[in-house]
């Protein structure tokens, strides 16, 4: 049993409630949710926020790279014993603070996320991220298979994990795993482990204009996760007629838009879904754009990158990029027929959670569930011990039916 200091479930609910963007803030729906469930241990992550002295990676990276290589070691120490689930479970934990030292690189052409080209710290922490992500791998019974998915010019990375015994005599059902904008397929295997565990295929990809991707940070890259699905249907042991997506923060964006786009889709998971067409009201919008103001103040590139007064957005901007994106006014949300499950906390800054009530006042009748954590934030991080084993076996229920 956890120690008191070391009771993961005790620190997260001793957190503040504070929907931001603050890394020098651990919260409830604060910037540090997107590592919370990655982790075992809370406490380095603790530990080194209250050392932090900067966001510029001149002093991020090294701090969180750090706290990467004490987990290498320990996971070389349990080489040494042969104990290879140790082994295992400190790689990951190694790669998760590596993927804090990369955050938000590597960059590509066209996403808003990280507006400065990654440095070569970042580059550094980028390639030992990927490094201990093999590594632990290796210490699976059946590990990754790493996919090419291609269309036209451009290409993406993705890992498809099989259940034991599918077969084309066995052929299994199959989820698309659509990573967000700054967490990336090595950061999403975990979802791919909850779906093996309901005998559920699972293909994990880099989201458009991130990690292992040429697809640009644009709604025509939908065509990228068509490709994802047409490497699925191409399997002889998956049935390619039980397929569903699964997507959380601009993941759960890409779910949306795919299943209106493409009617493989047959069921789908969508935690903080986004894009689908709430405007809001005037205070609302006024709420979300003084959110990407304040992120603006943190600078995650190199120091000699960092502009000298910062863009700040405005109404006219948003409308255009919220026009760009949404299901509604792009004659799309009429198309989502299929049964979903929503997720998300009430207190999101970043997807209004007008887009899922949207979603629940629209459609069939039936069909629809929804969970709303009223003390939660973006992706409801910390009620995902909750809603994550049960939206698979919901996933499940349903292209198994």
């Amino acid at each position: 049993m956890a120690s008191p200091a070391n009771d993961k479930a005790a620190i997260l609910a001793s957190l503040p409630v504070r929907p931001d963007e603050d890394p020098f803030v651990v919260a409830t729906g604060g910037f540090y949710r997107r590592w919370f469930n990655l982790l075992d241990d809370l406490r380095p992550l603790l530990e080194t926020v209250k050392g932090l002295e900067g966001t510029e990676d001149e002093m991020w990276v090294p701090a969180w790279s750090a706290v990467a290589q004490r987990f290498e070691k320990e996971a070389e120490a349990a080489i040494g014993r042969s104990d290879r689930t140790a082994a295992r479970r400190a790689f990951l934990e190694a790669k998760t603070y590596y993927s804090l030292a990369r955050f938000p690189a590597p960059y590509r052409s066209g996403s808003p996320i990280c507006p400065a080209e990654m440095g070569p710290l970042k580059a550094a922490a980028y390639d030992r991220y990927l490094q201990c992500f093999r590594r632990a791998a290796e210490y699976l019974e059946a590990p990754p298979e790493t996919l090419r998915v291609a269309r036209g010019q451009y290409e993406a990375t993705g890992y498809l994990r099989i259940p034991r015994g599918a077969s084309a005599s066995k052929r299994v059902p199959a989820v698309l795993v659509m990573c967000g904008g700054d967490m990336y397929k090595e950061d999403r295997e975990k979802y791919a482990e909850g779906a093996l565990a309901e005998g559920l295929a699972a293909l994990v990809v880099d989201a458009p204009g991130t990690g292992q991707t040429t697809f640009p940070h644009a709604p025509e890259s939908i065509v990228a996760w068509q490709a994802a699905l047409d490497e699925l249907a191409k399997r002889l042991d998956i049935d390619s007629n039980r397929l569903g997506a699964f997507g959380v923060s601009r993941g759960g964006l890409w779910v949306m838009r795919l299943a209106a786009t493409d009617k493989r889709i047959k069921a789908l998971i969508s935690v903080a879904p986004g894009g689908v067409g709430y405007w809001g009201t005037p205070e609302e919008r006024a709420h979300w754009r003084q959110h990407v103001d304040d992120r603006a103040k943190y600078w995650f590139g190199p120091h000699a990158s960092r502009p000298i007064q910062p863009k700040r957005l405005t109404e006219e901007e948003q409308r255009e990029e919220f026009l760009r994106w949404s299901l509604k006014d792009n004659g799309l949300l009429q198309n989502l027929t299929m049964p979903m499950l929503l997720i998300n906390g009430k207190r999101d800054h970043l997807t209004p959670i007008g887009n899922l009530y949207m979603l629940l006042e629209s459609g069939p009748p039936t069909g629809r569930t929804a969970r709303v954590y009223e003390n939660d934030g973006h992706i409801a991080a910390k009620n995902e011990v909750e809603w994550a084993p049960a939206g698979w076996k919901w996933l499940r229920k349903q292209l198994t039916s």
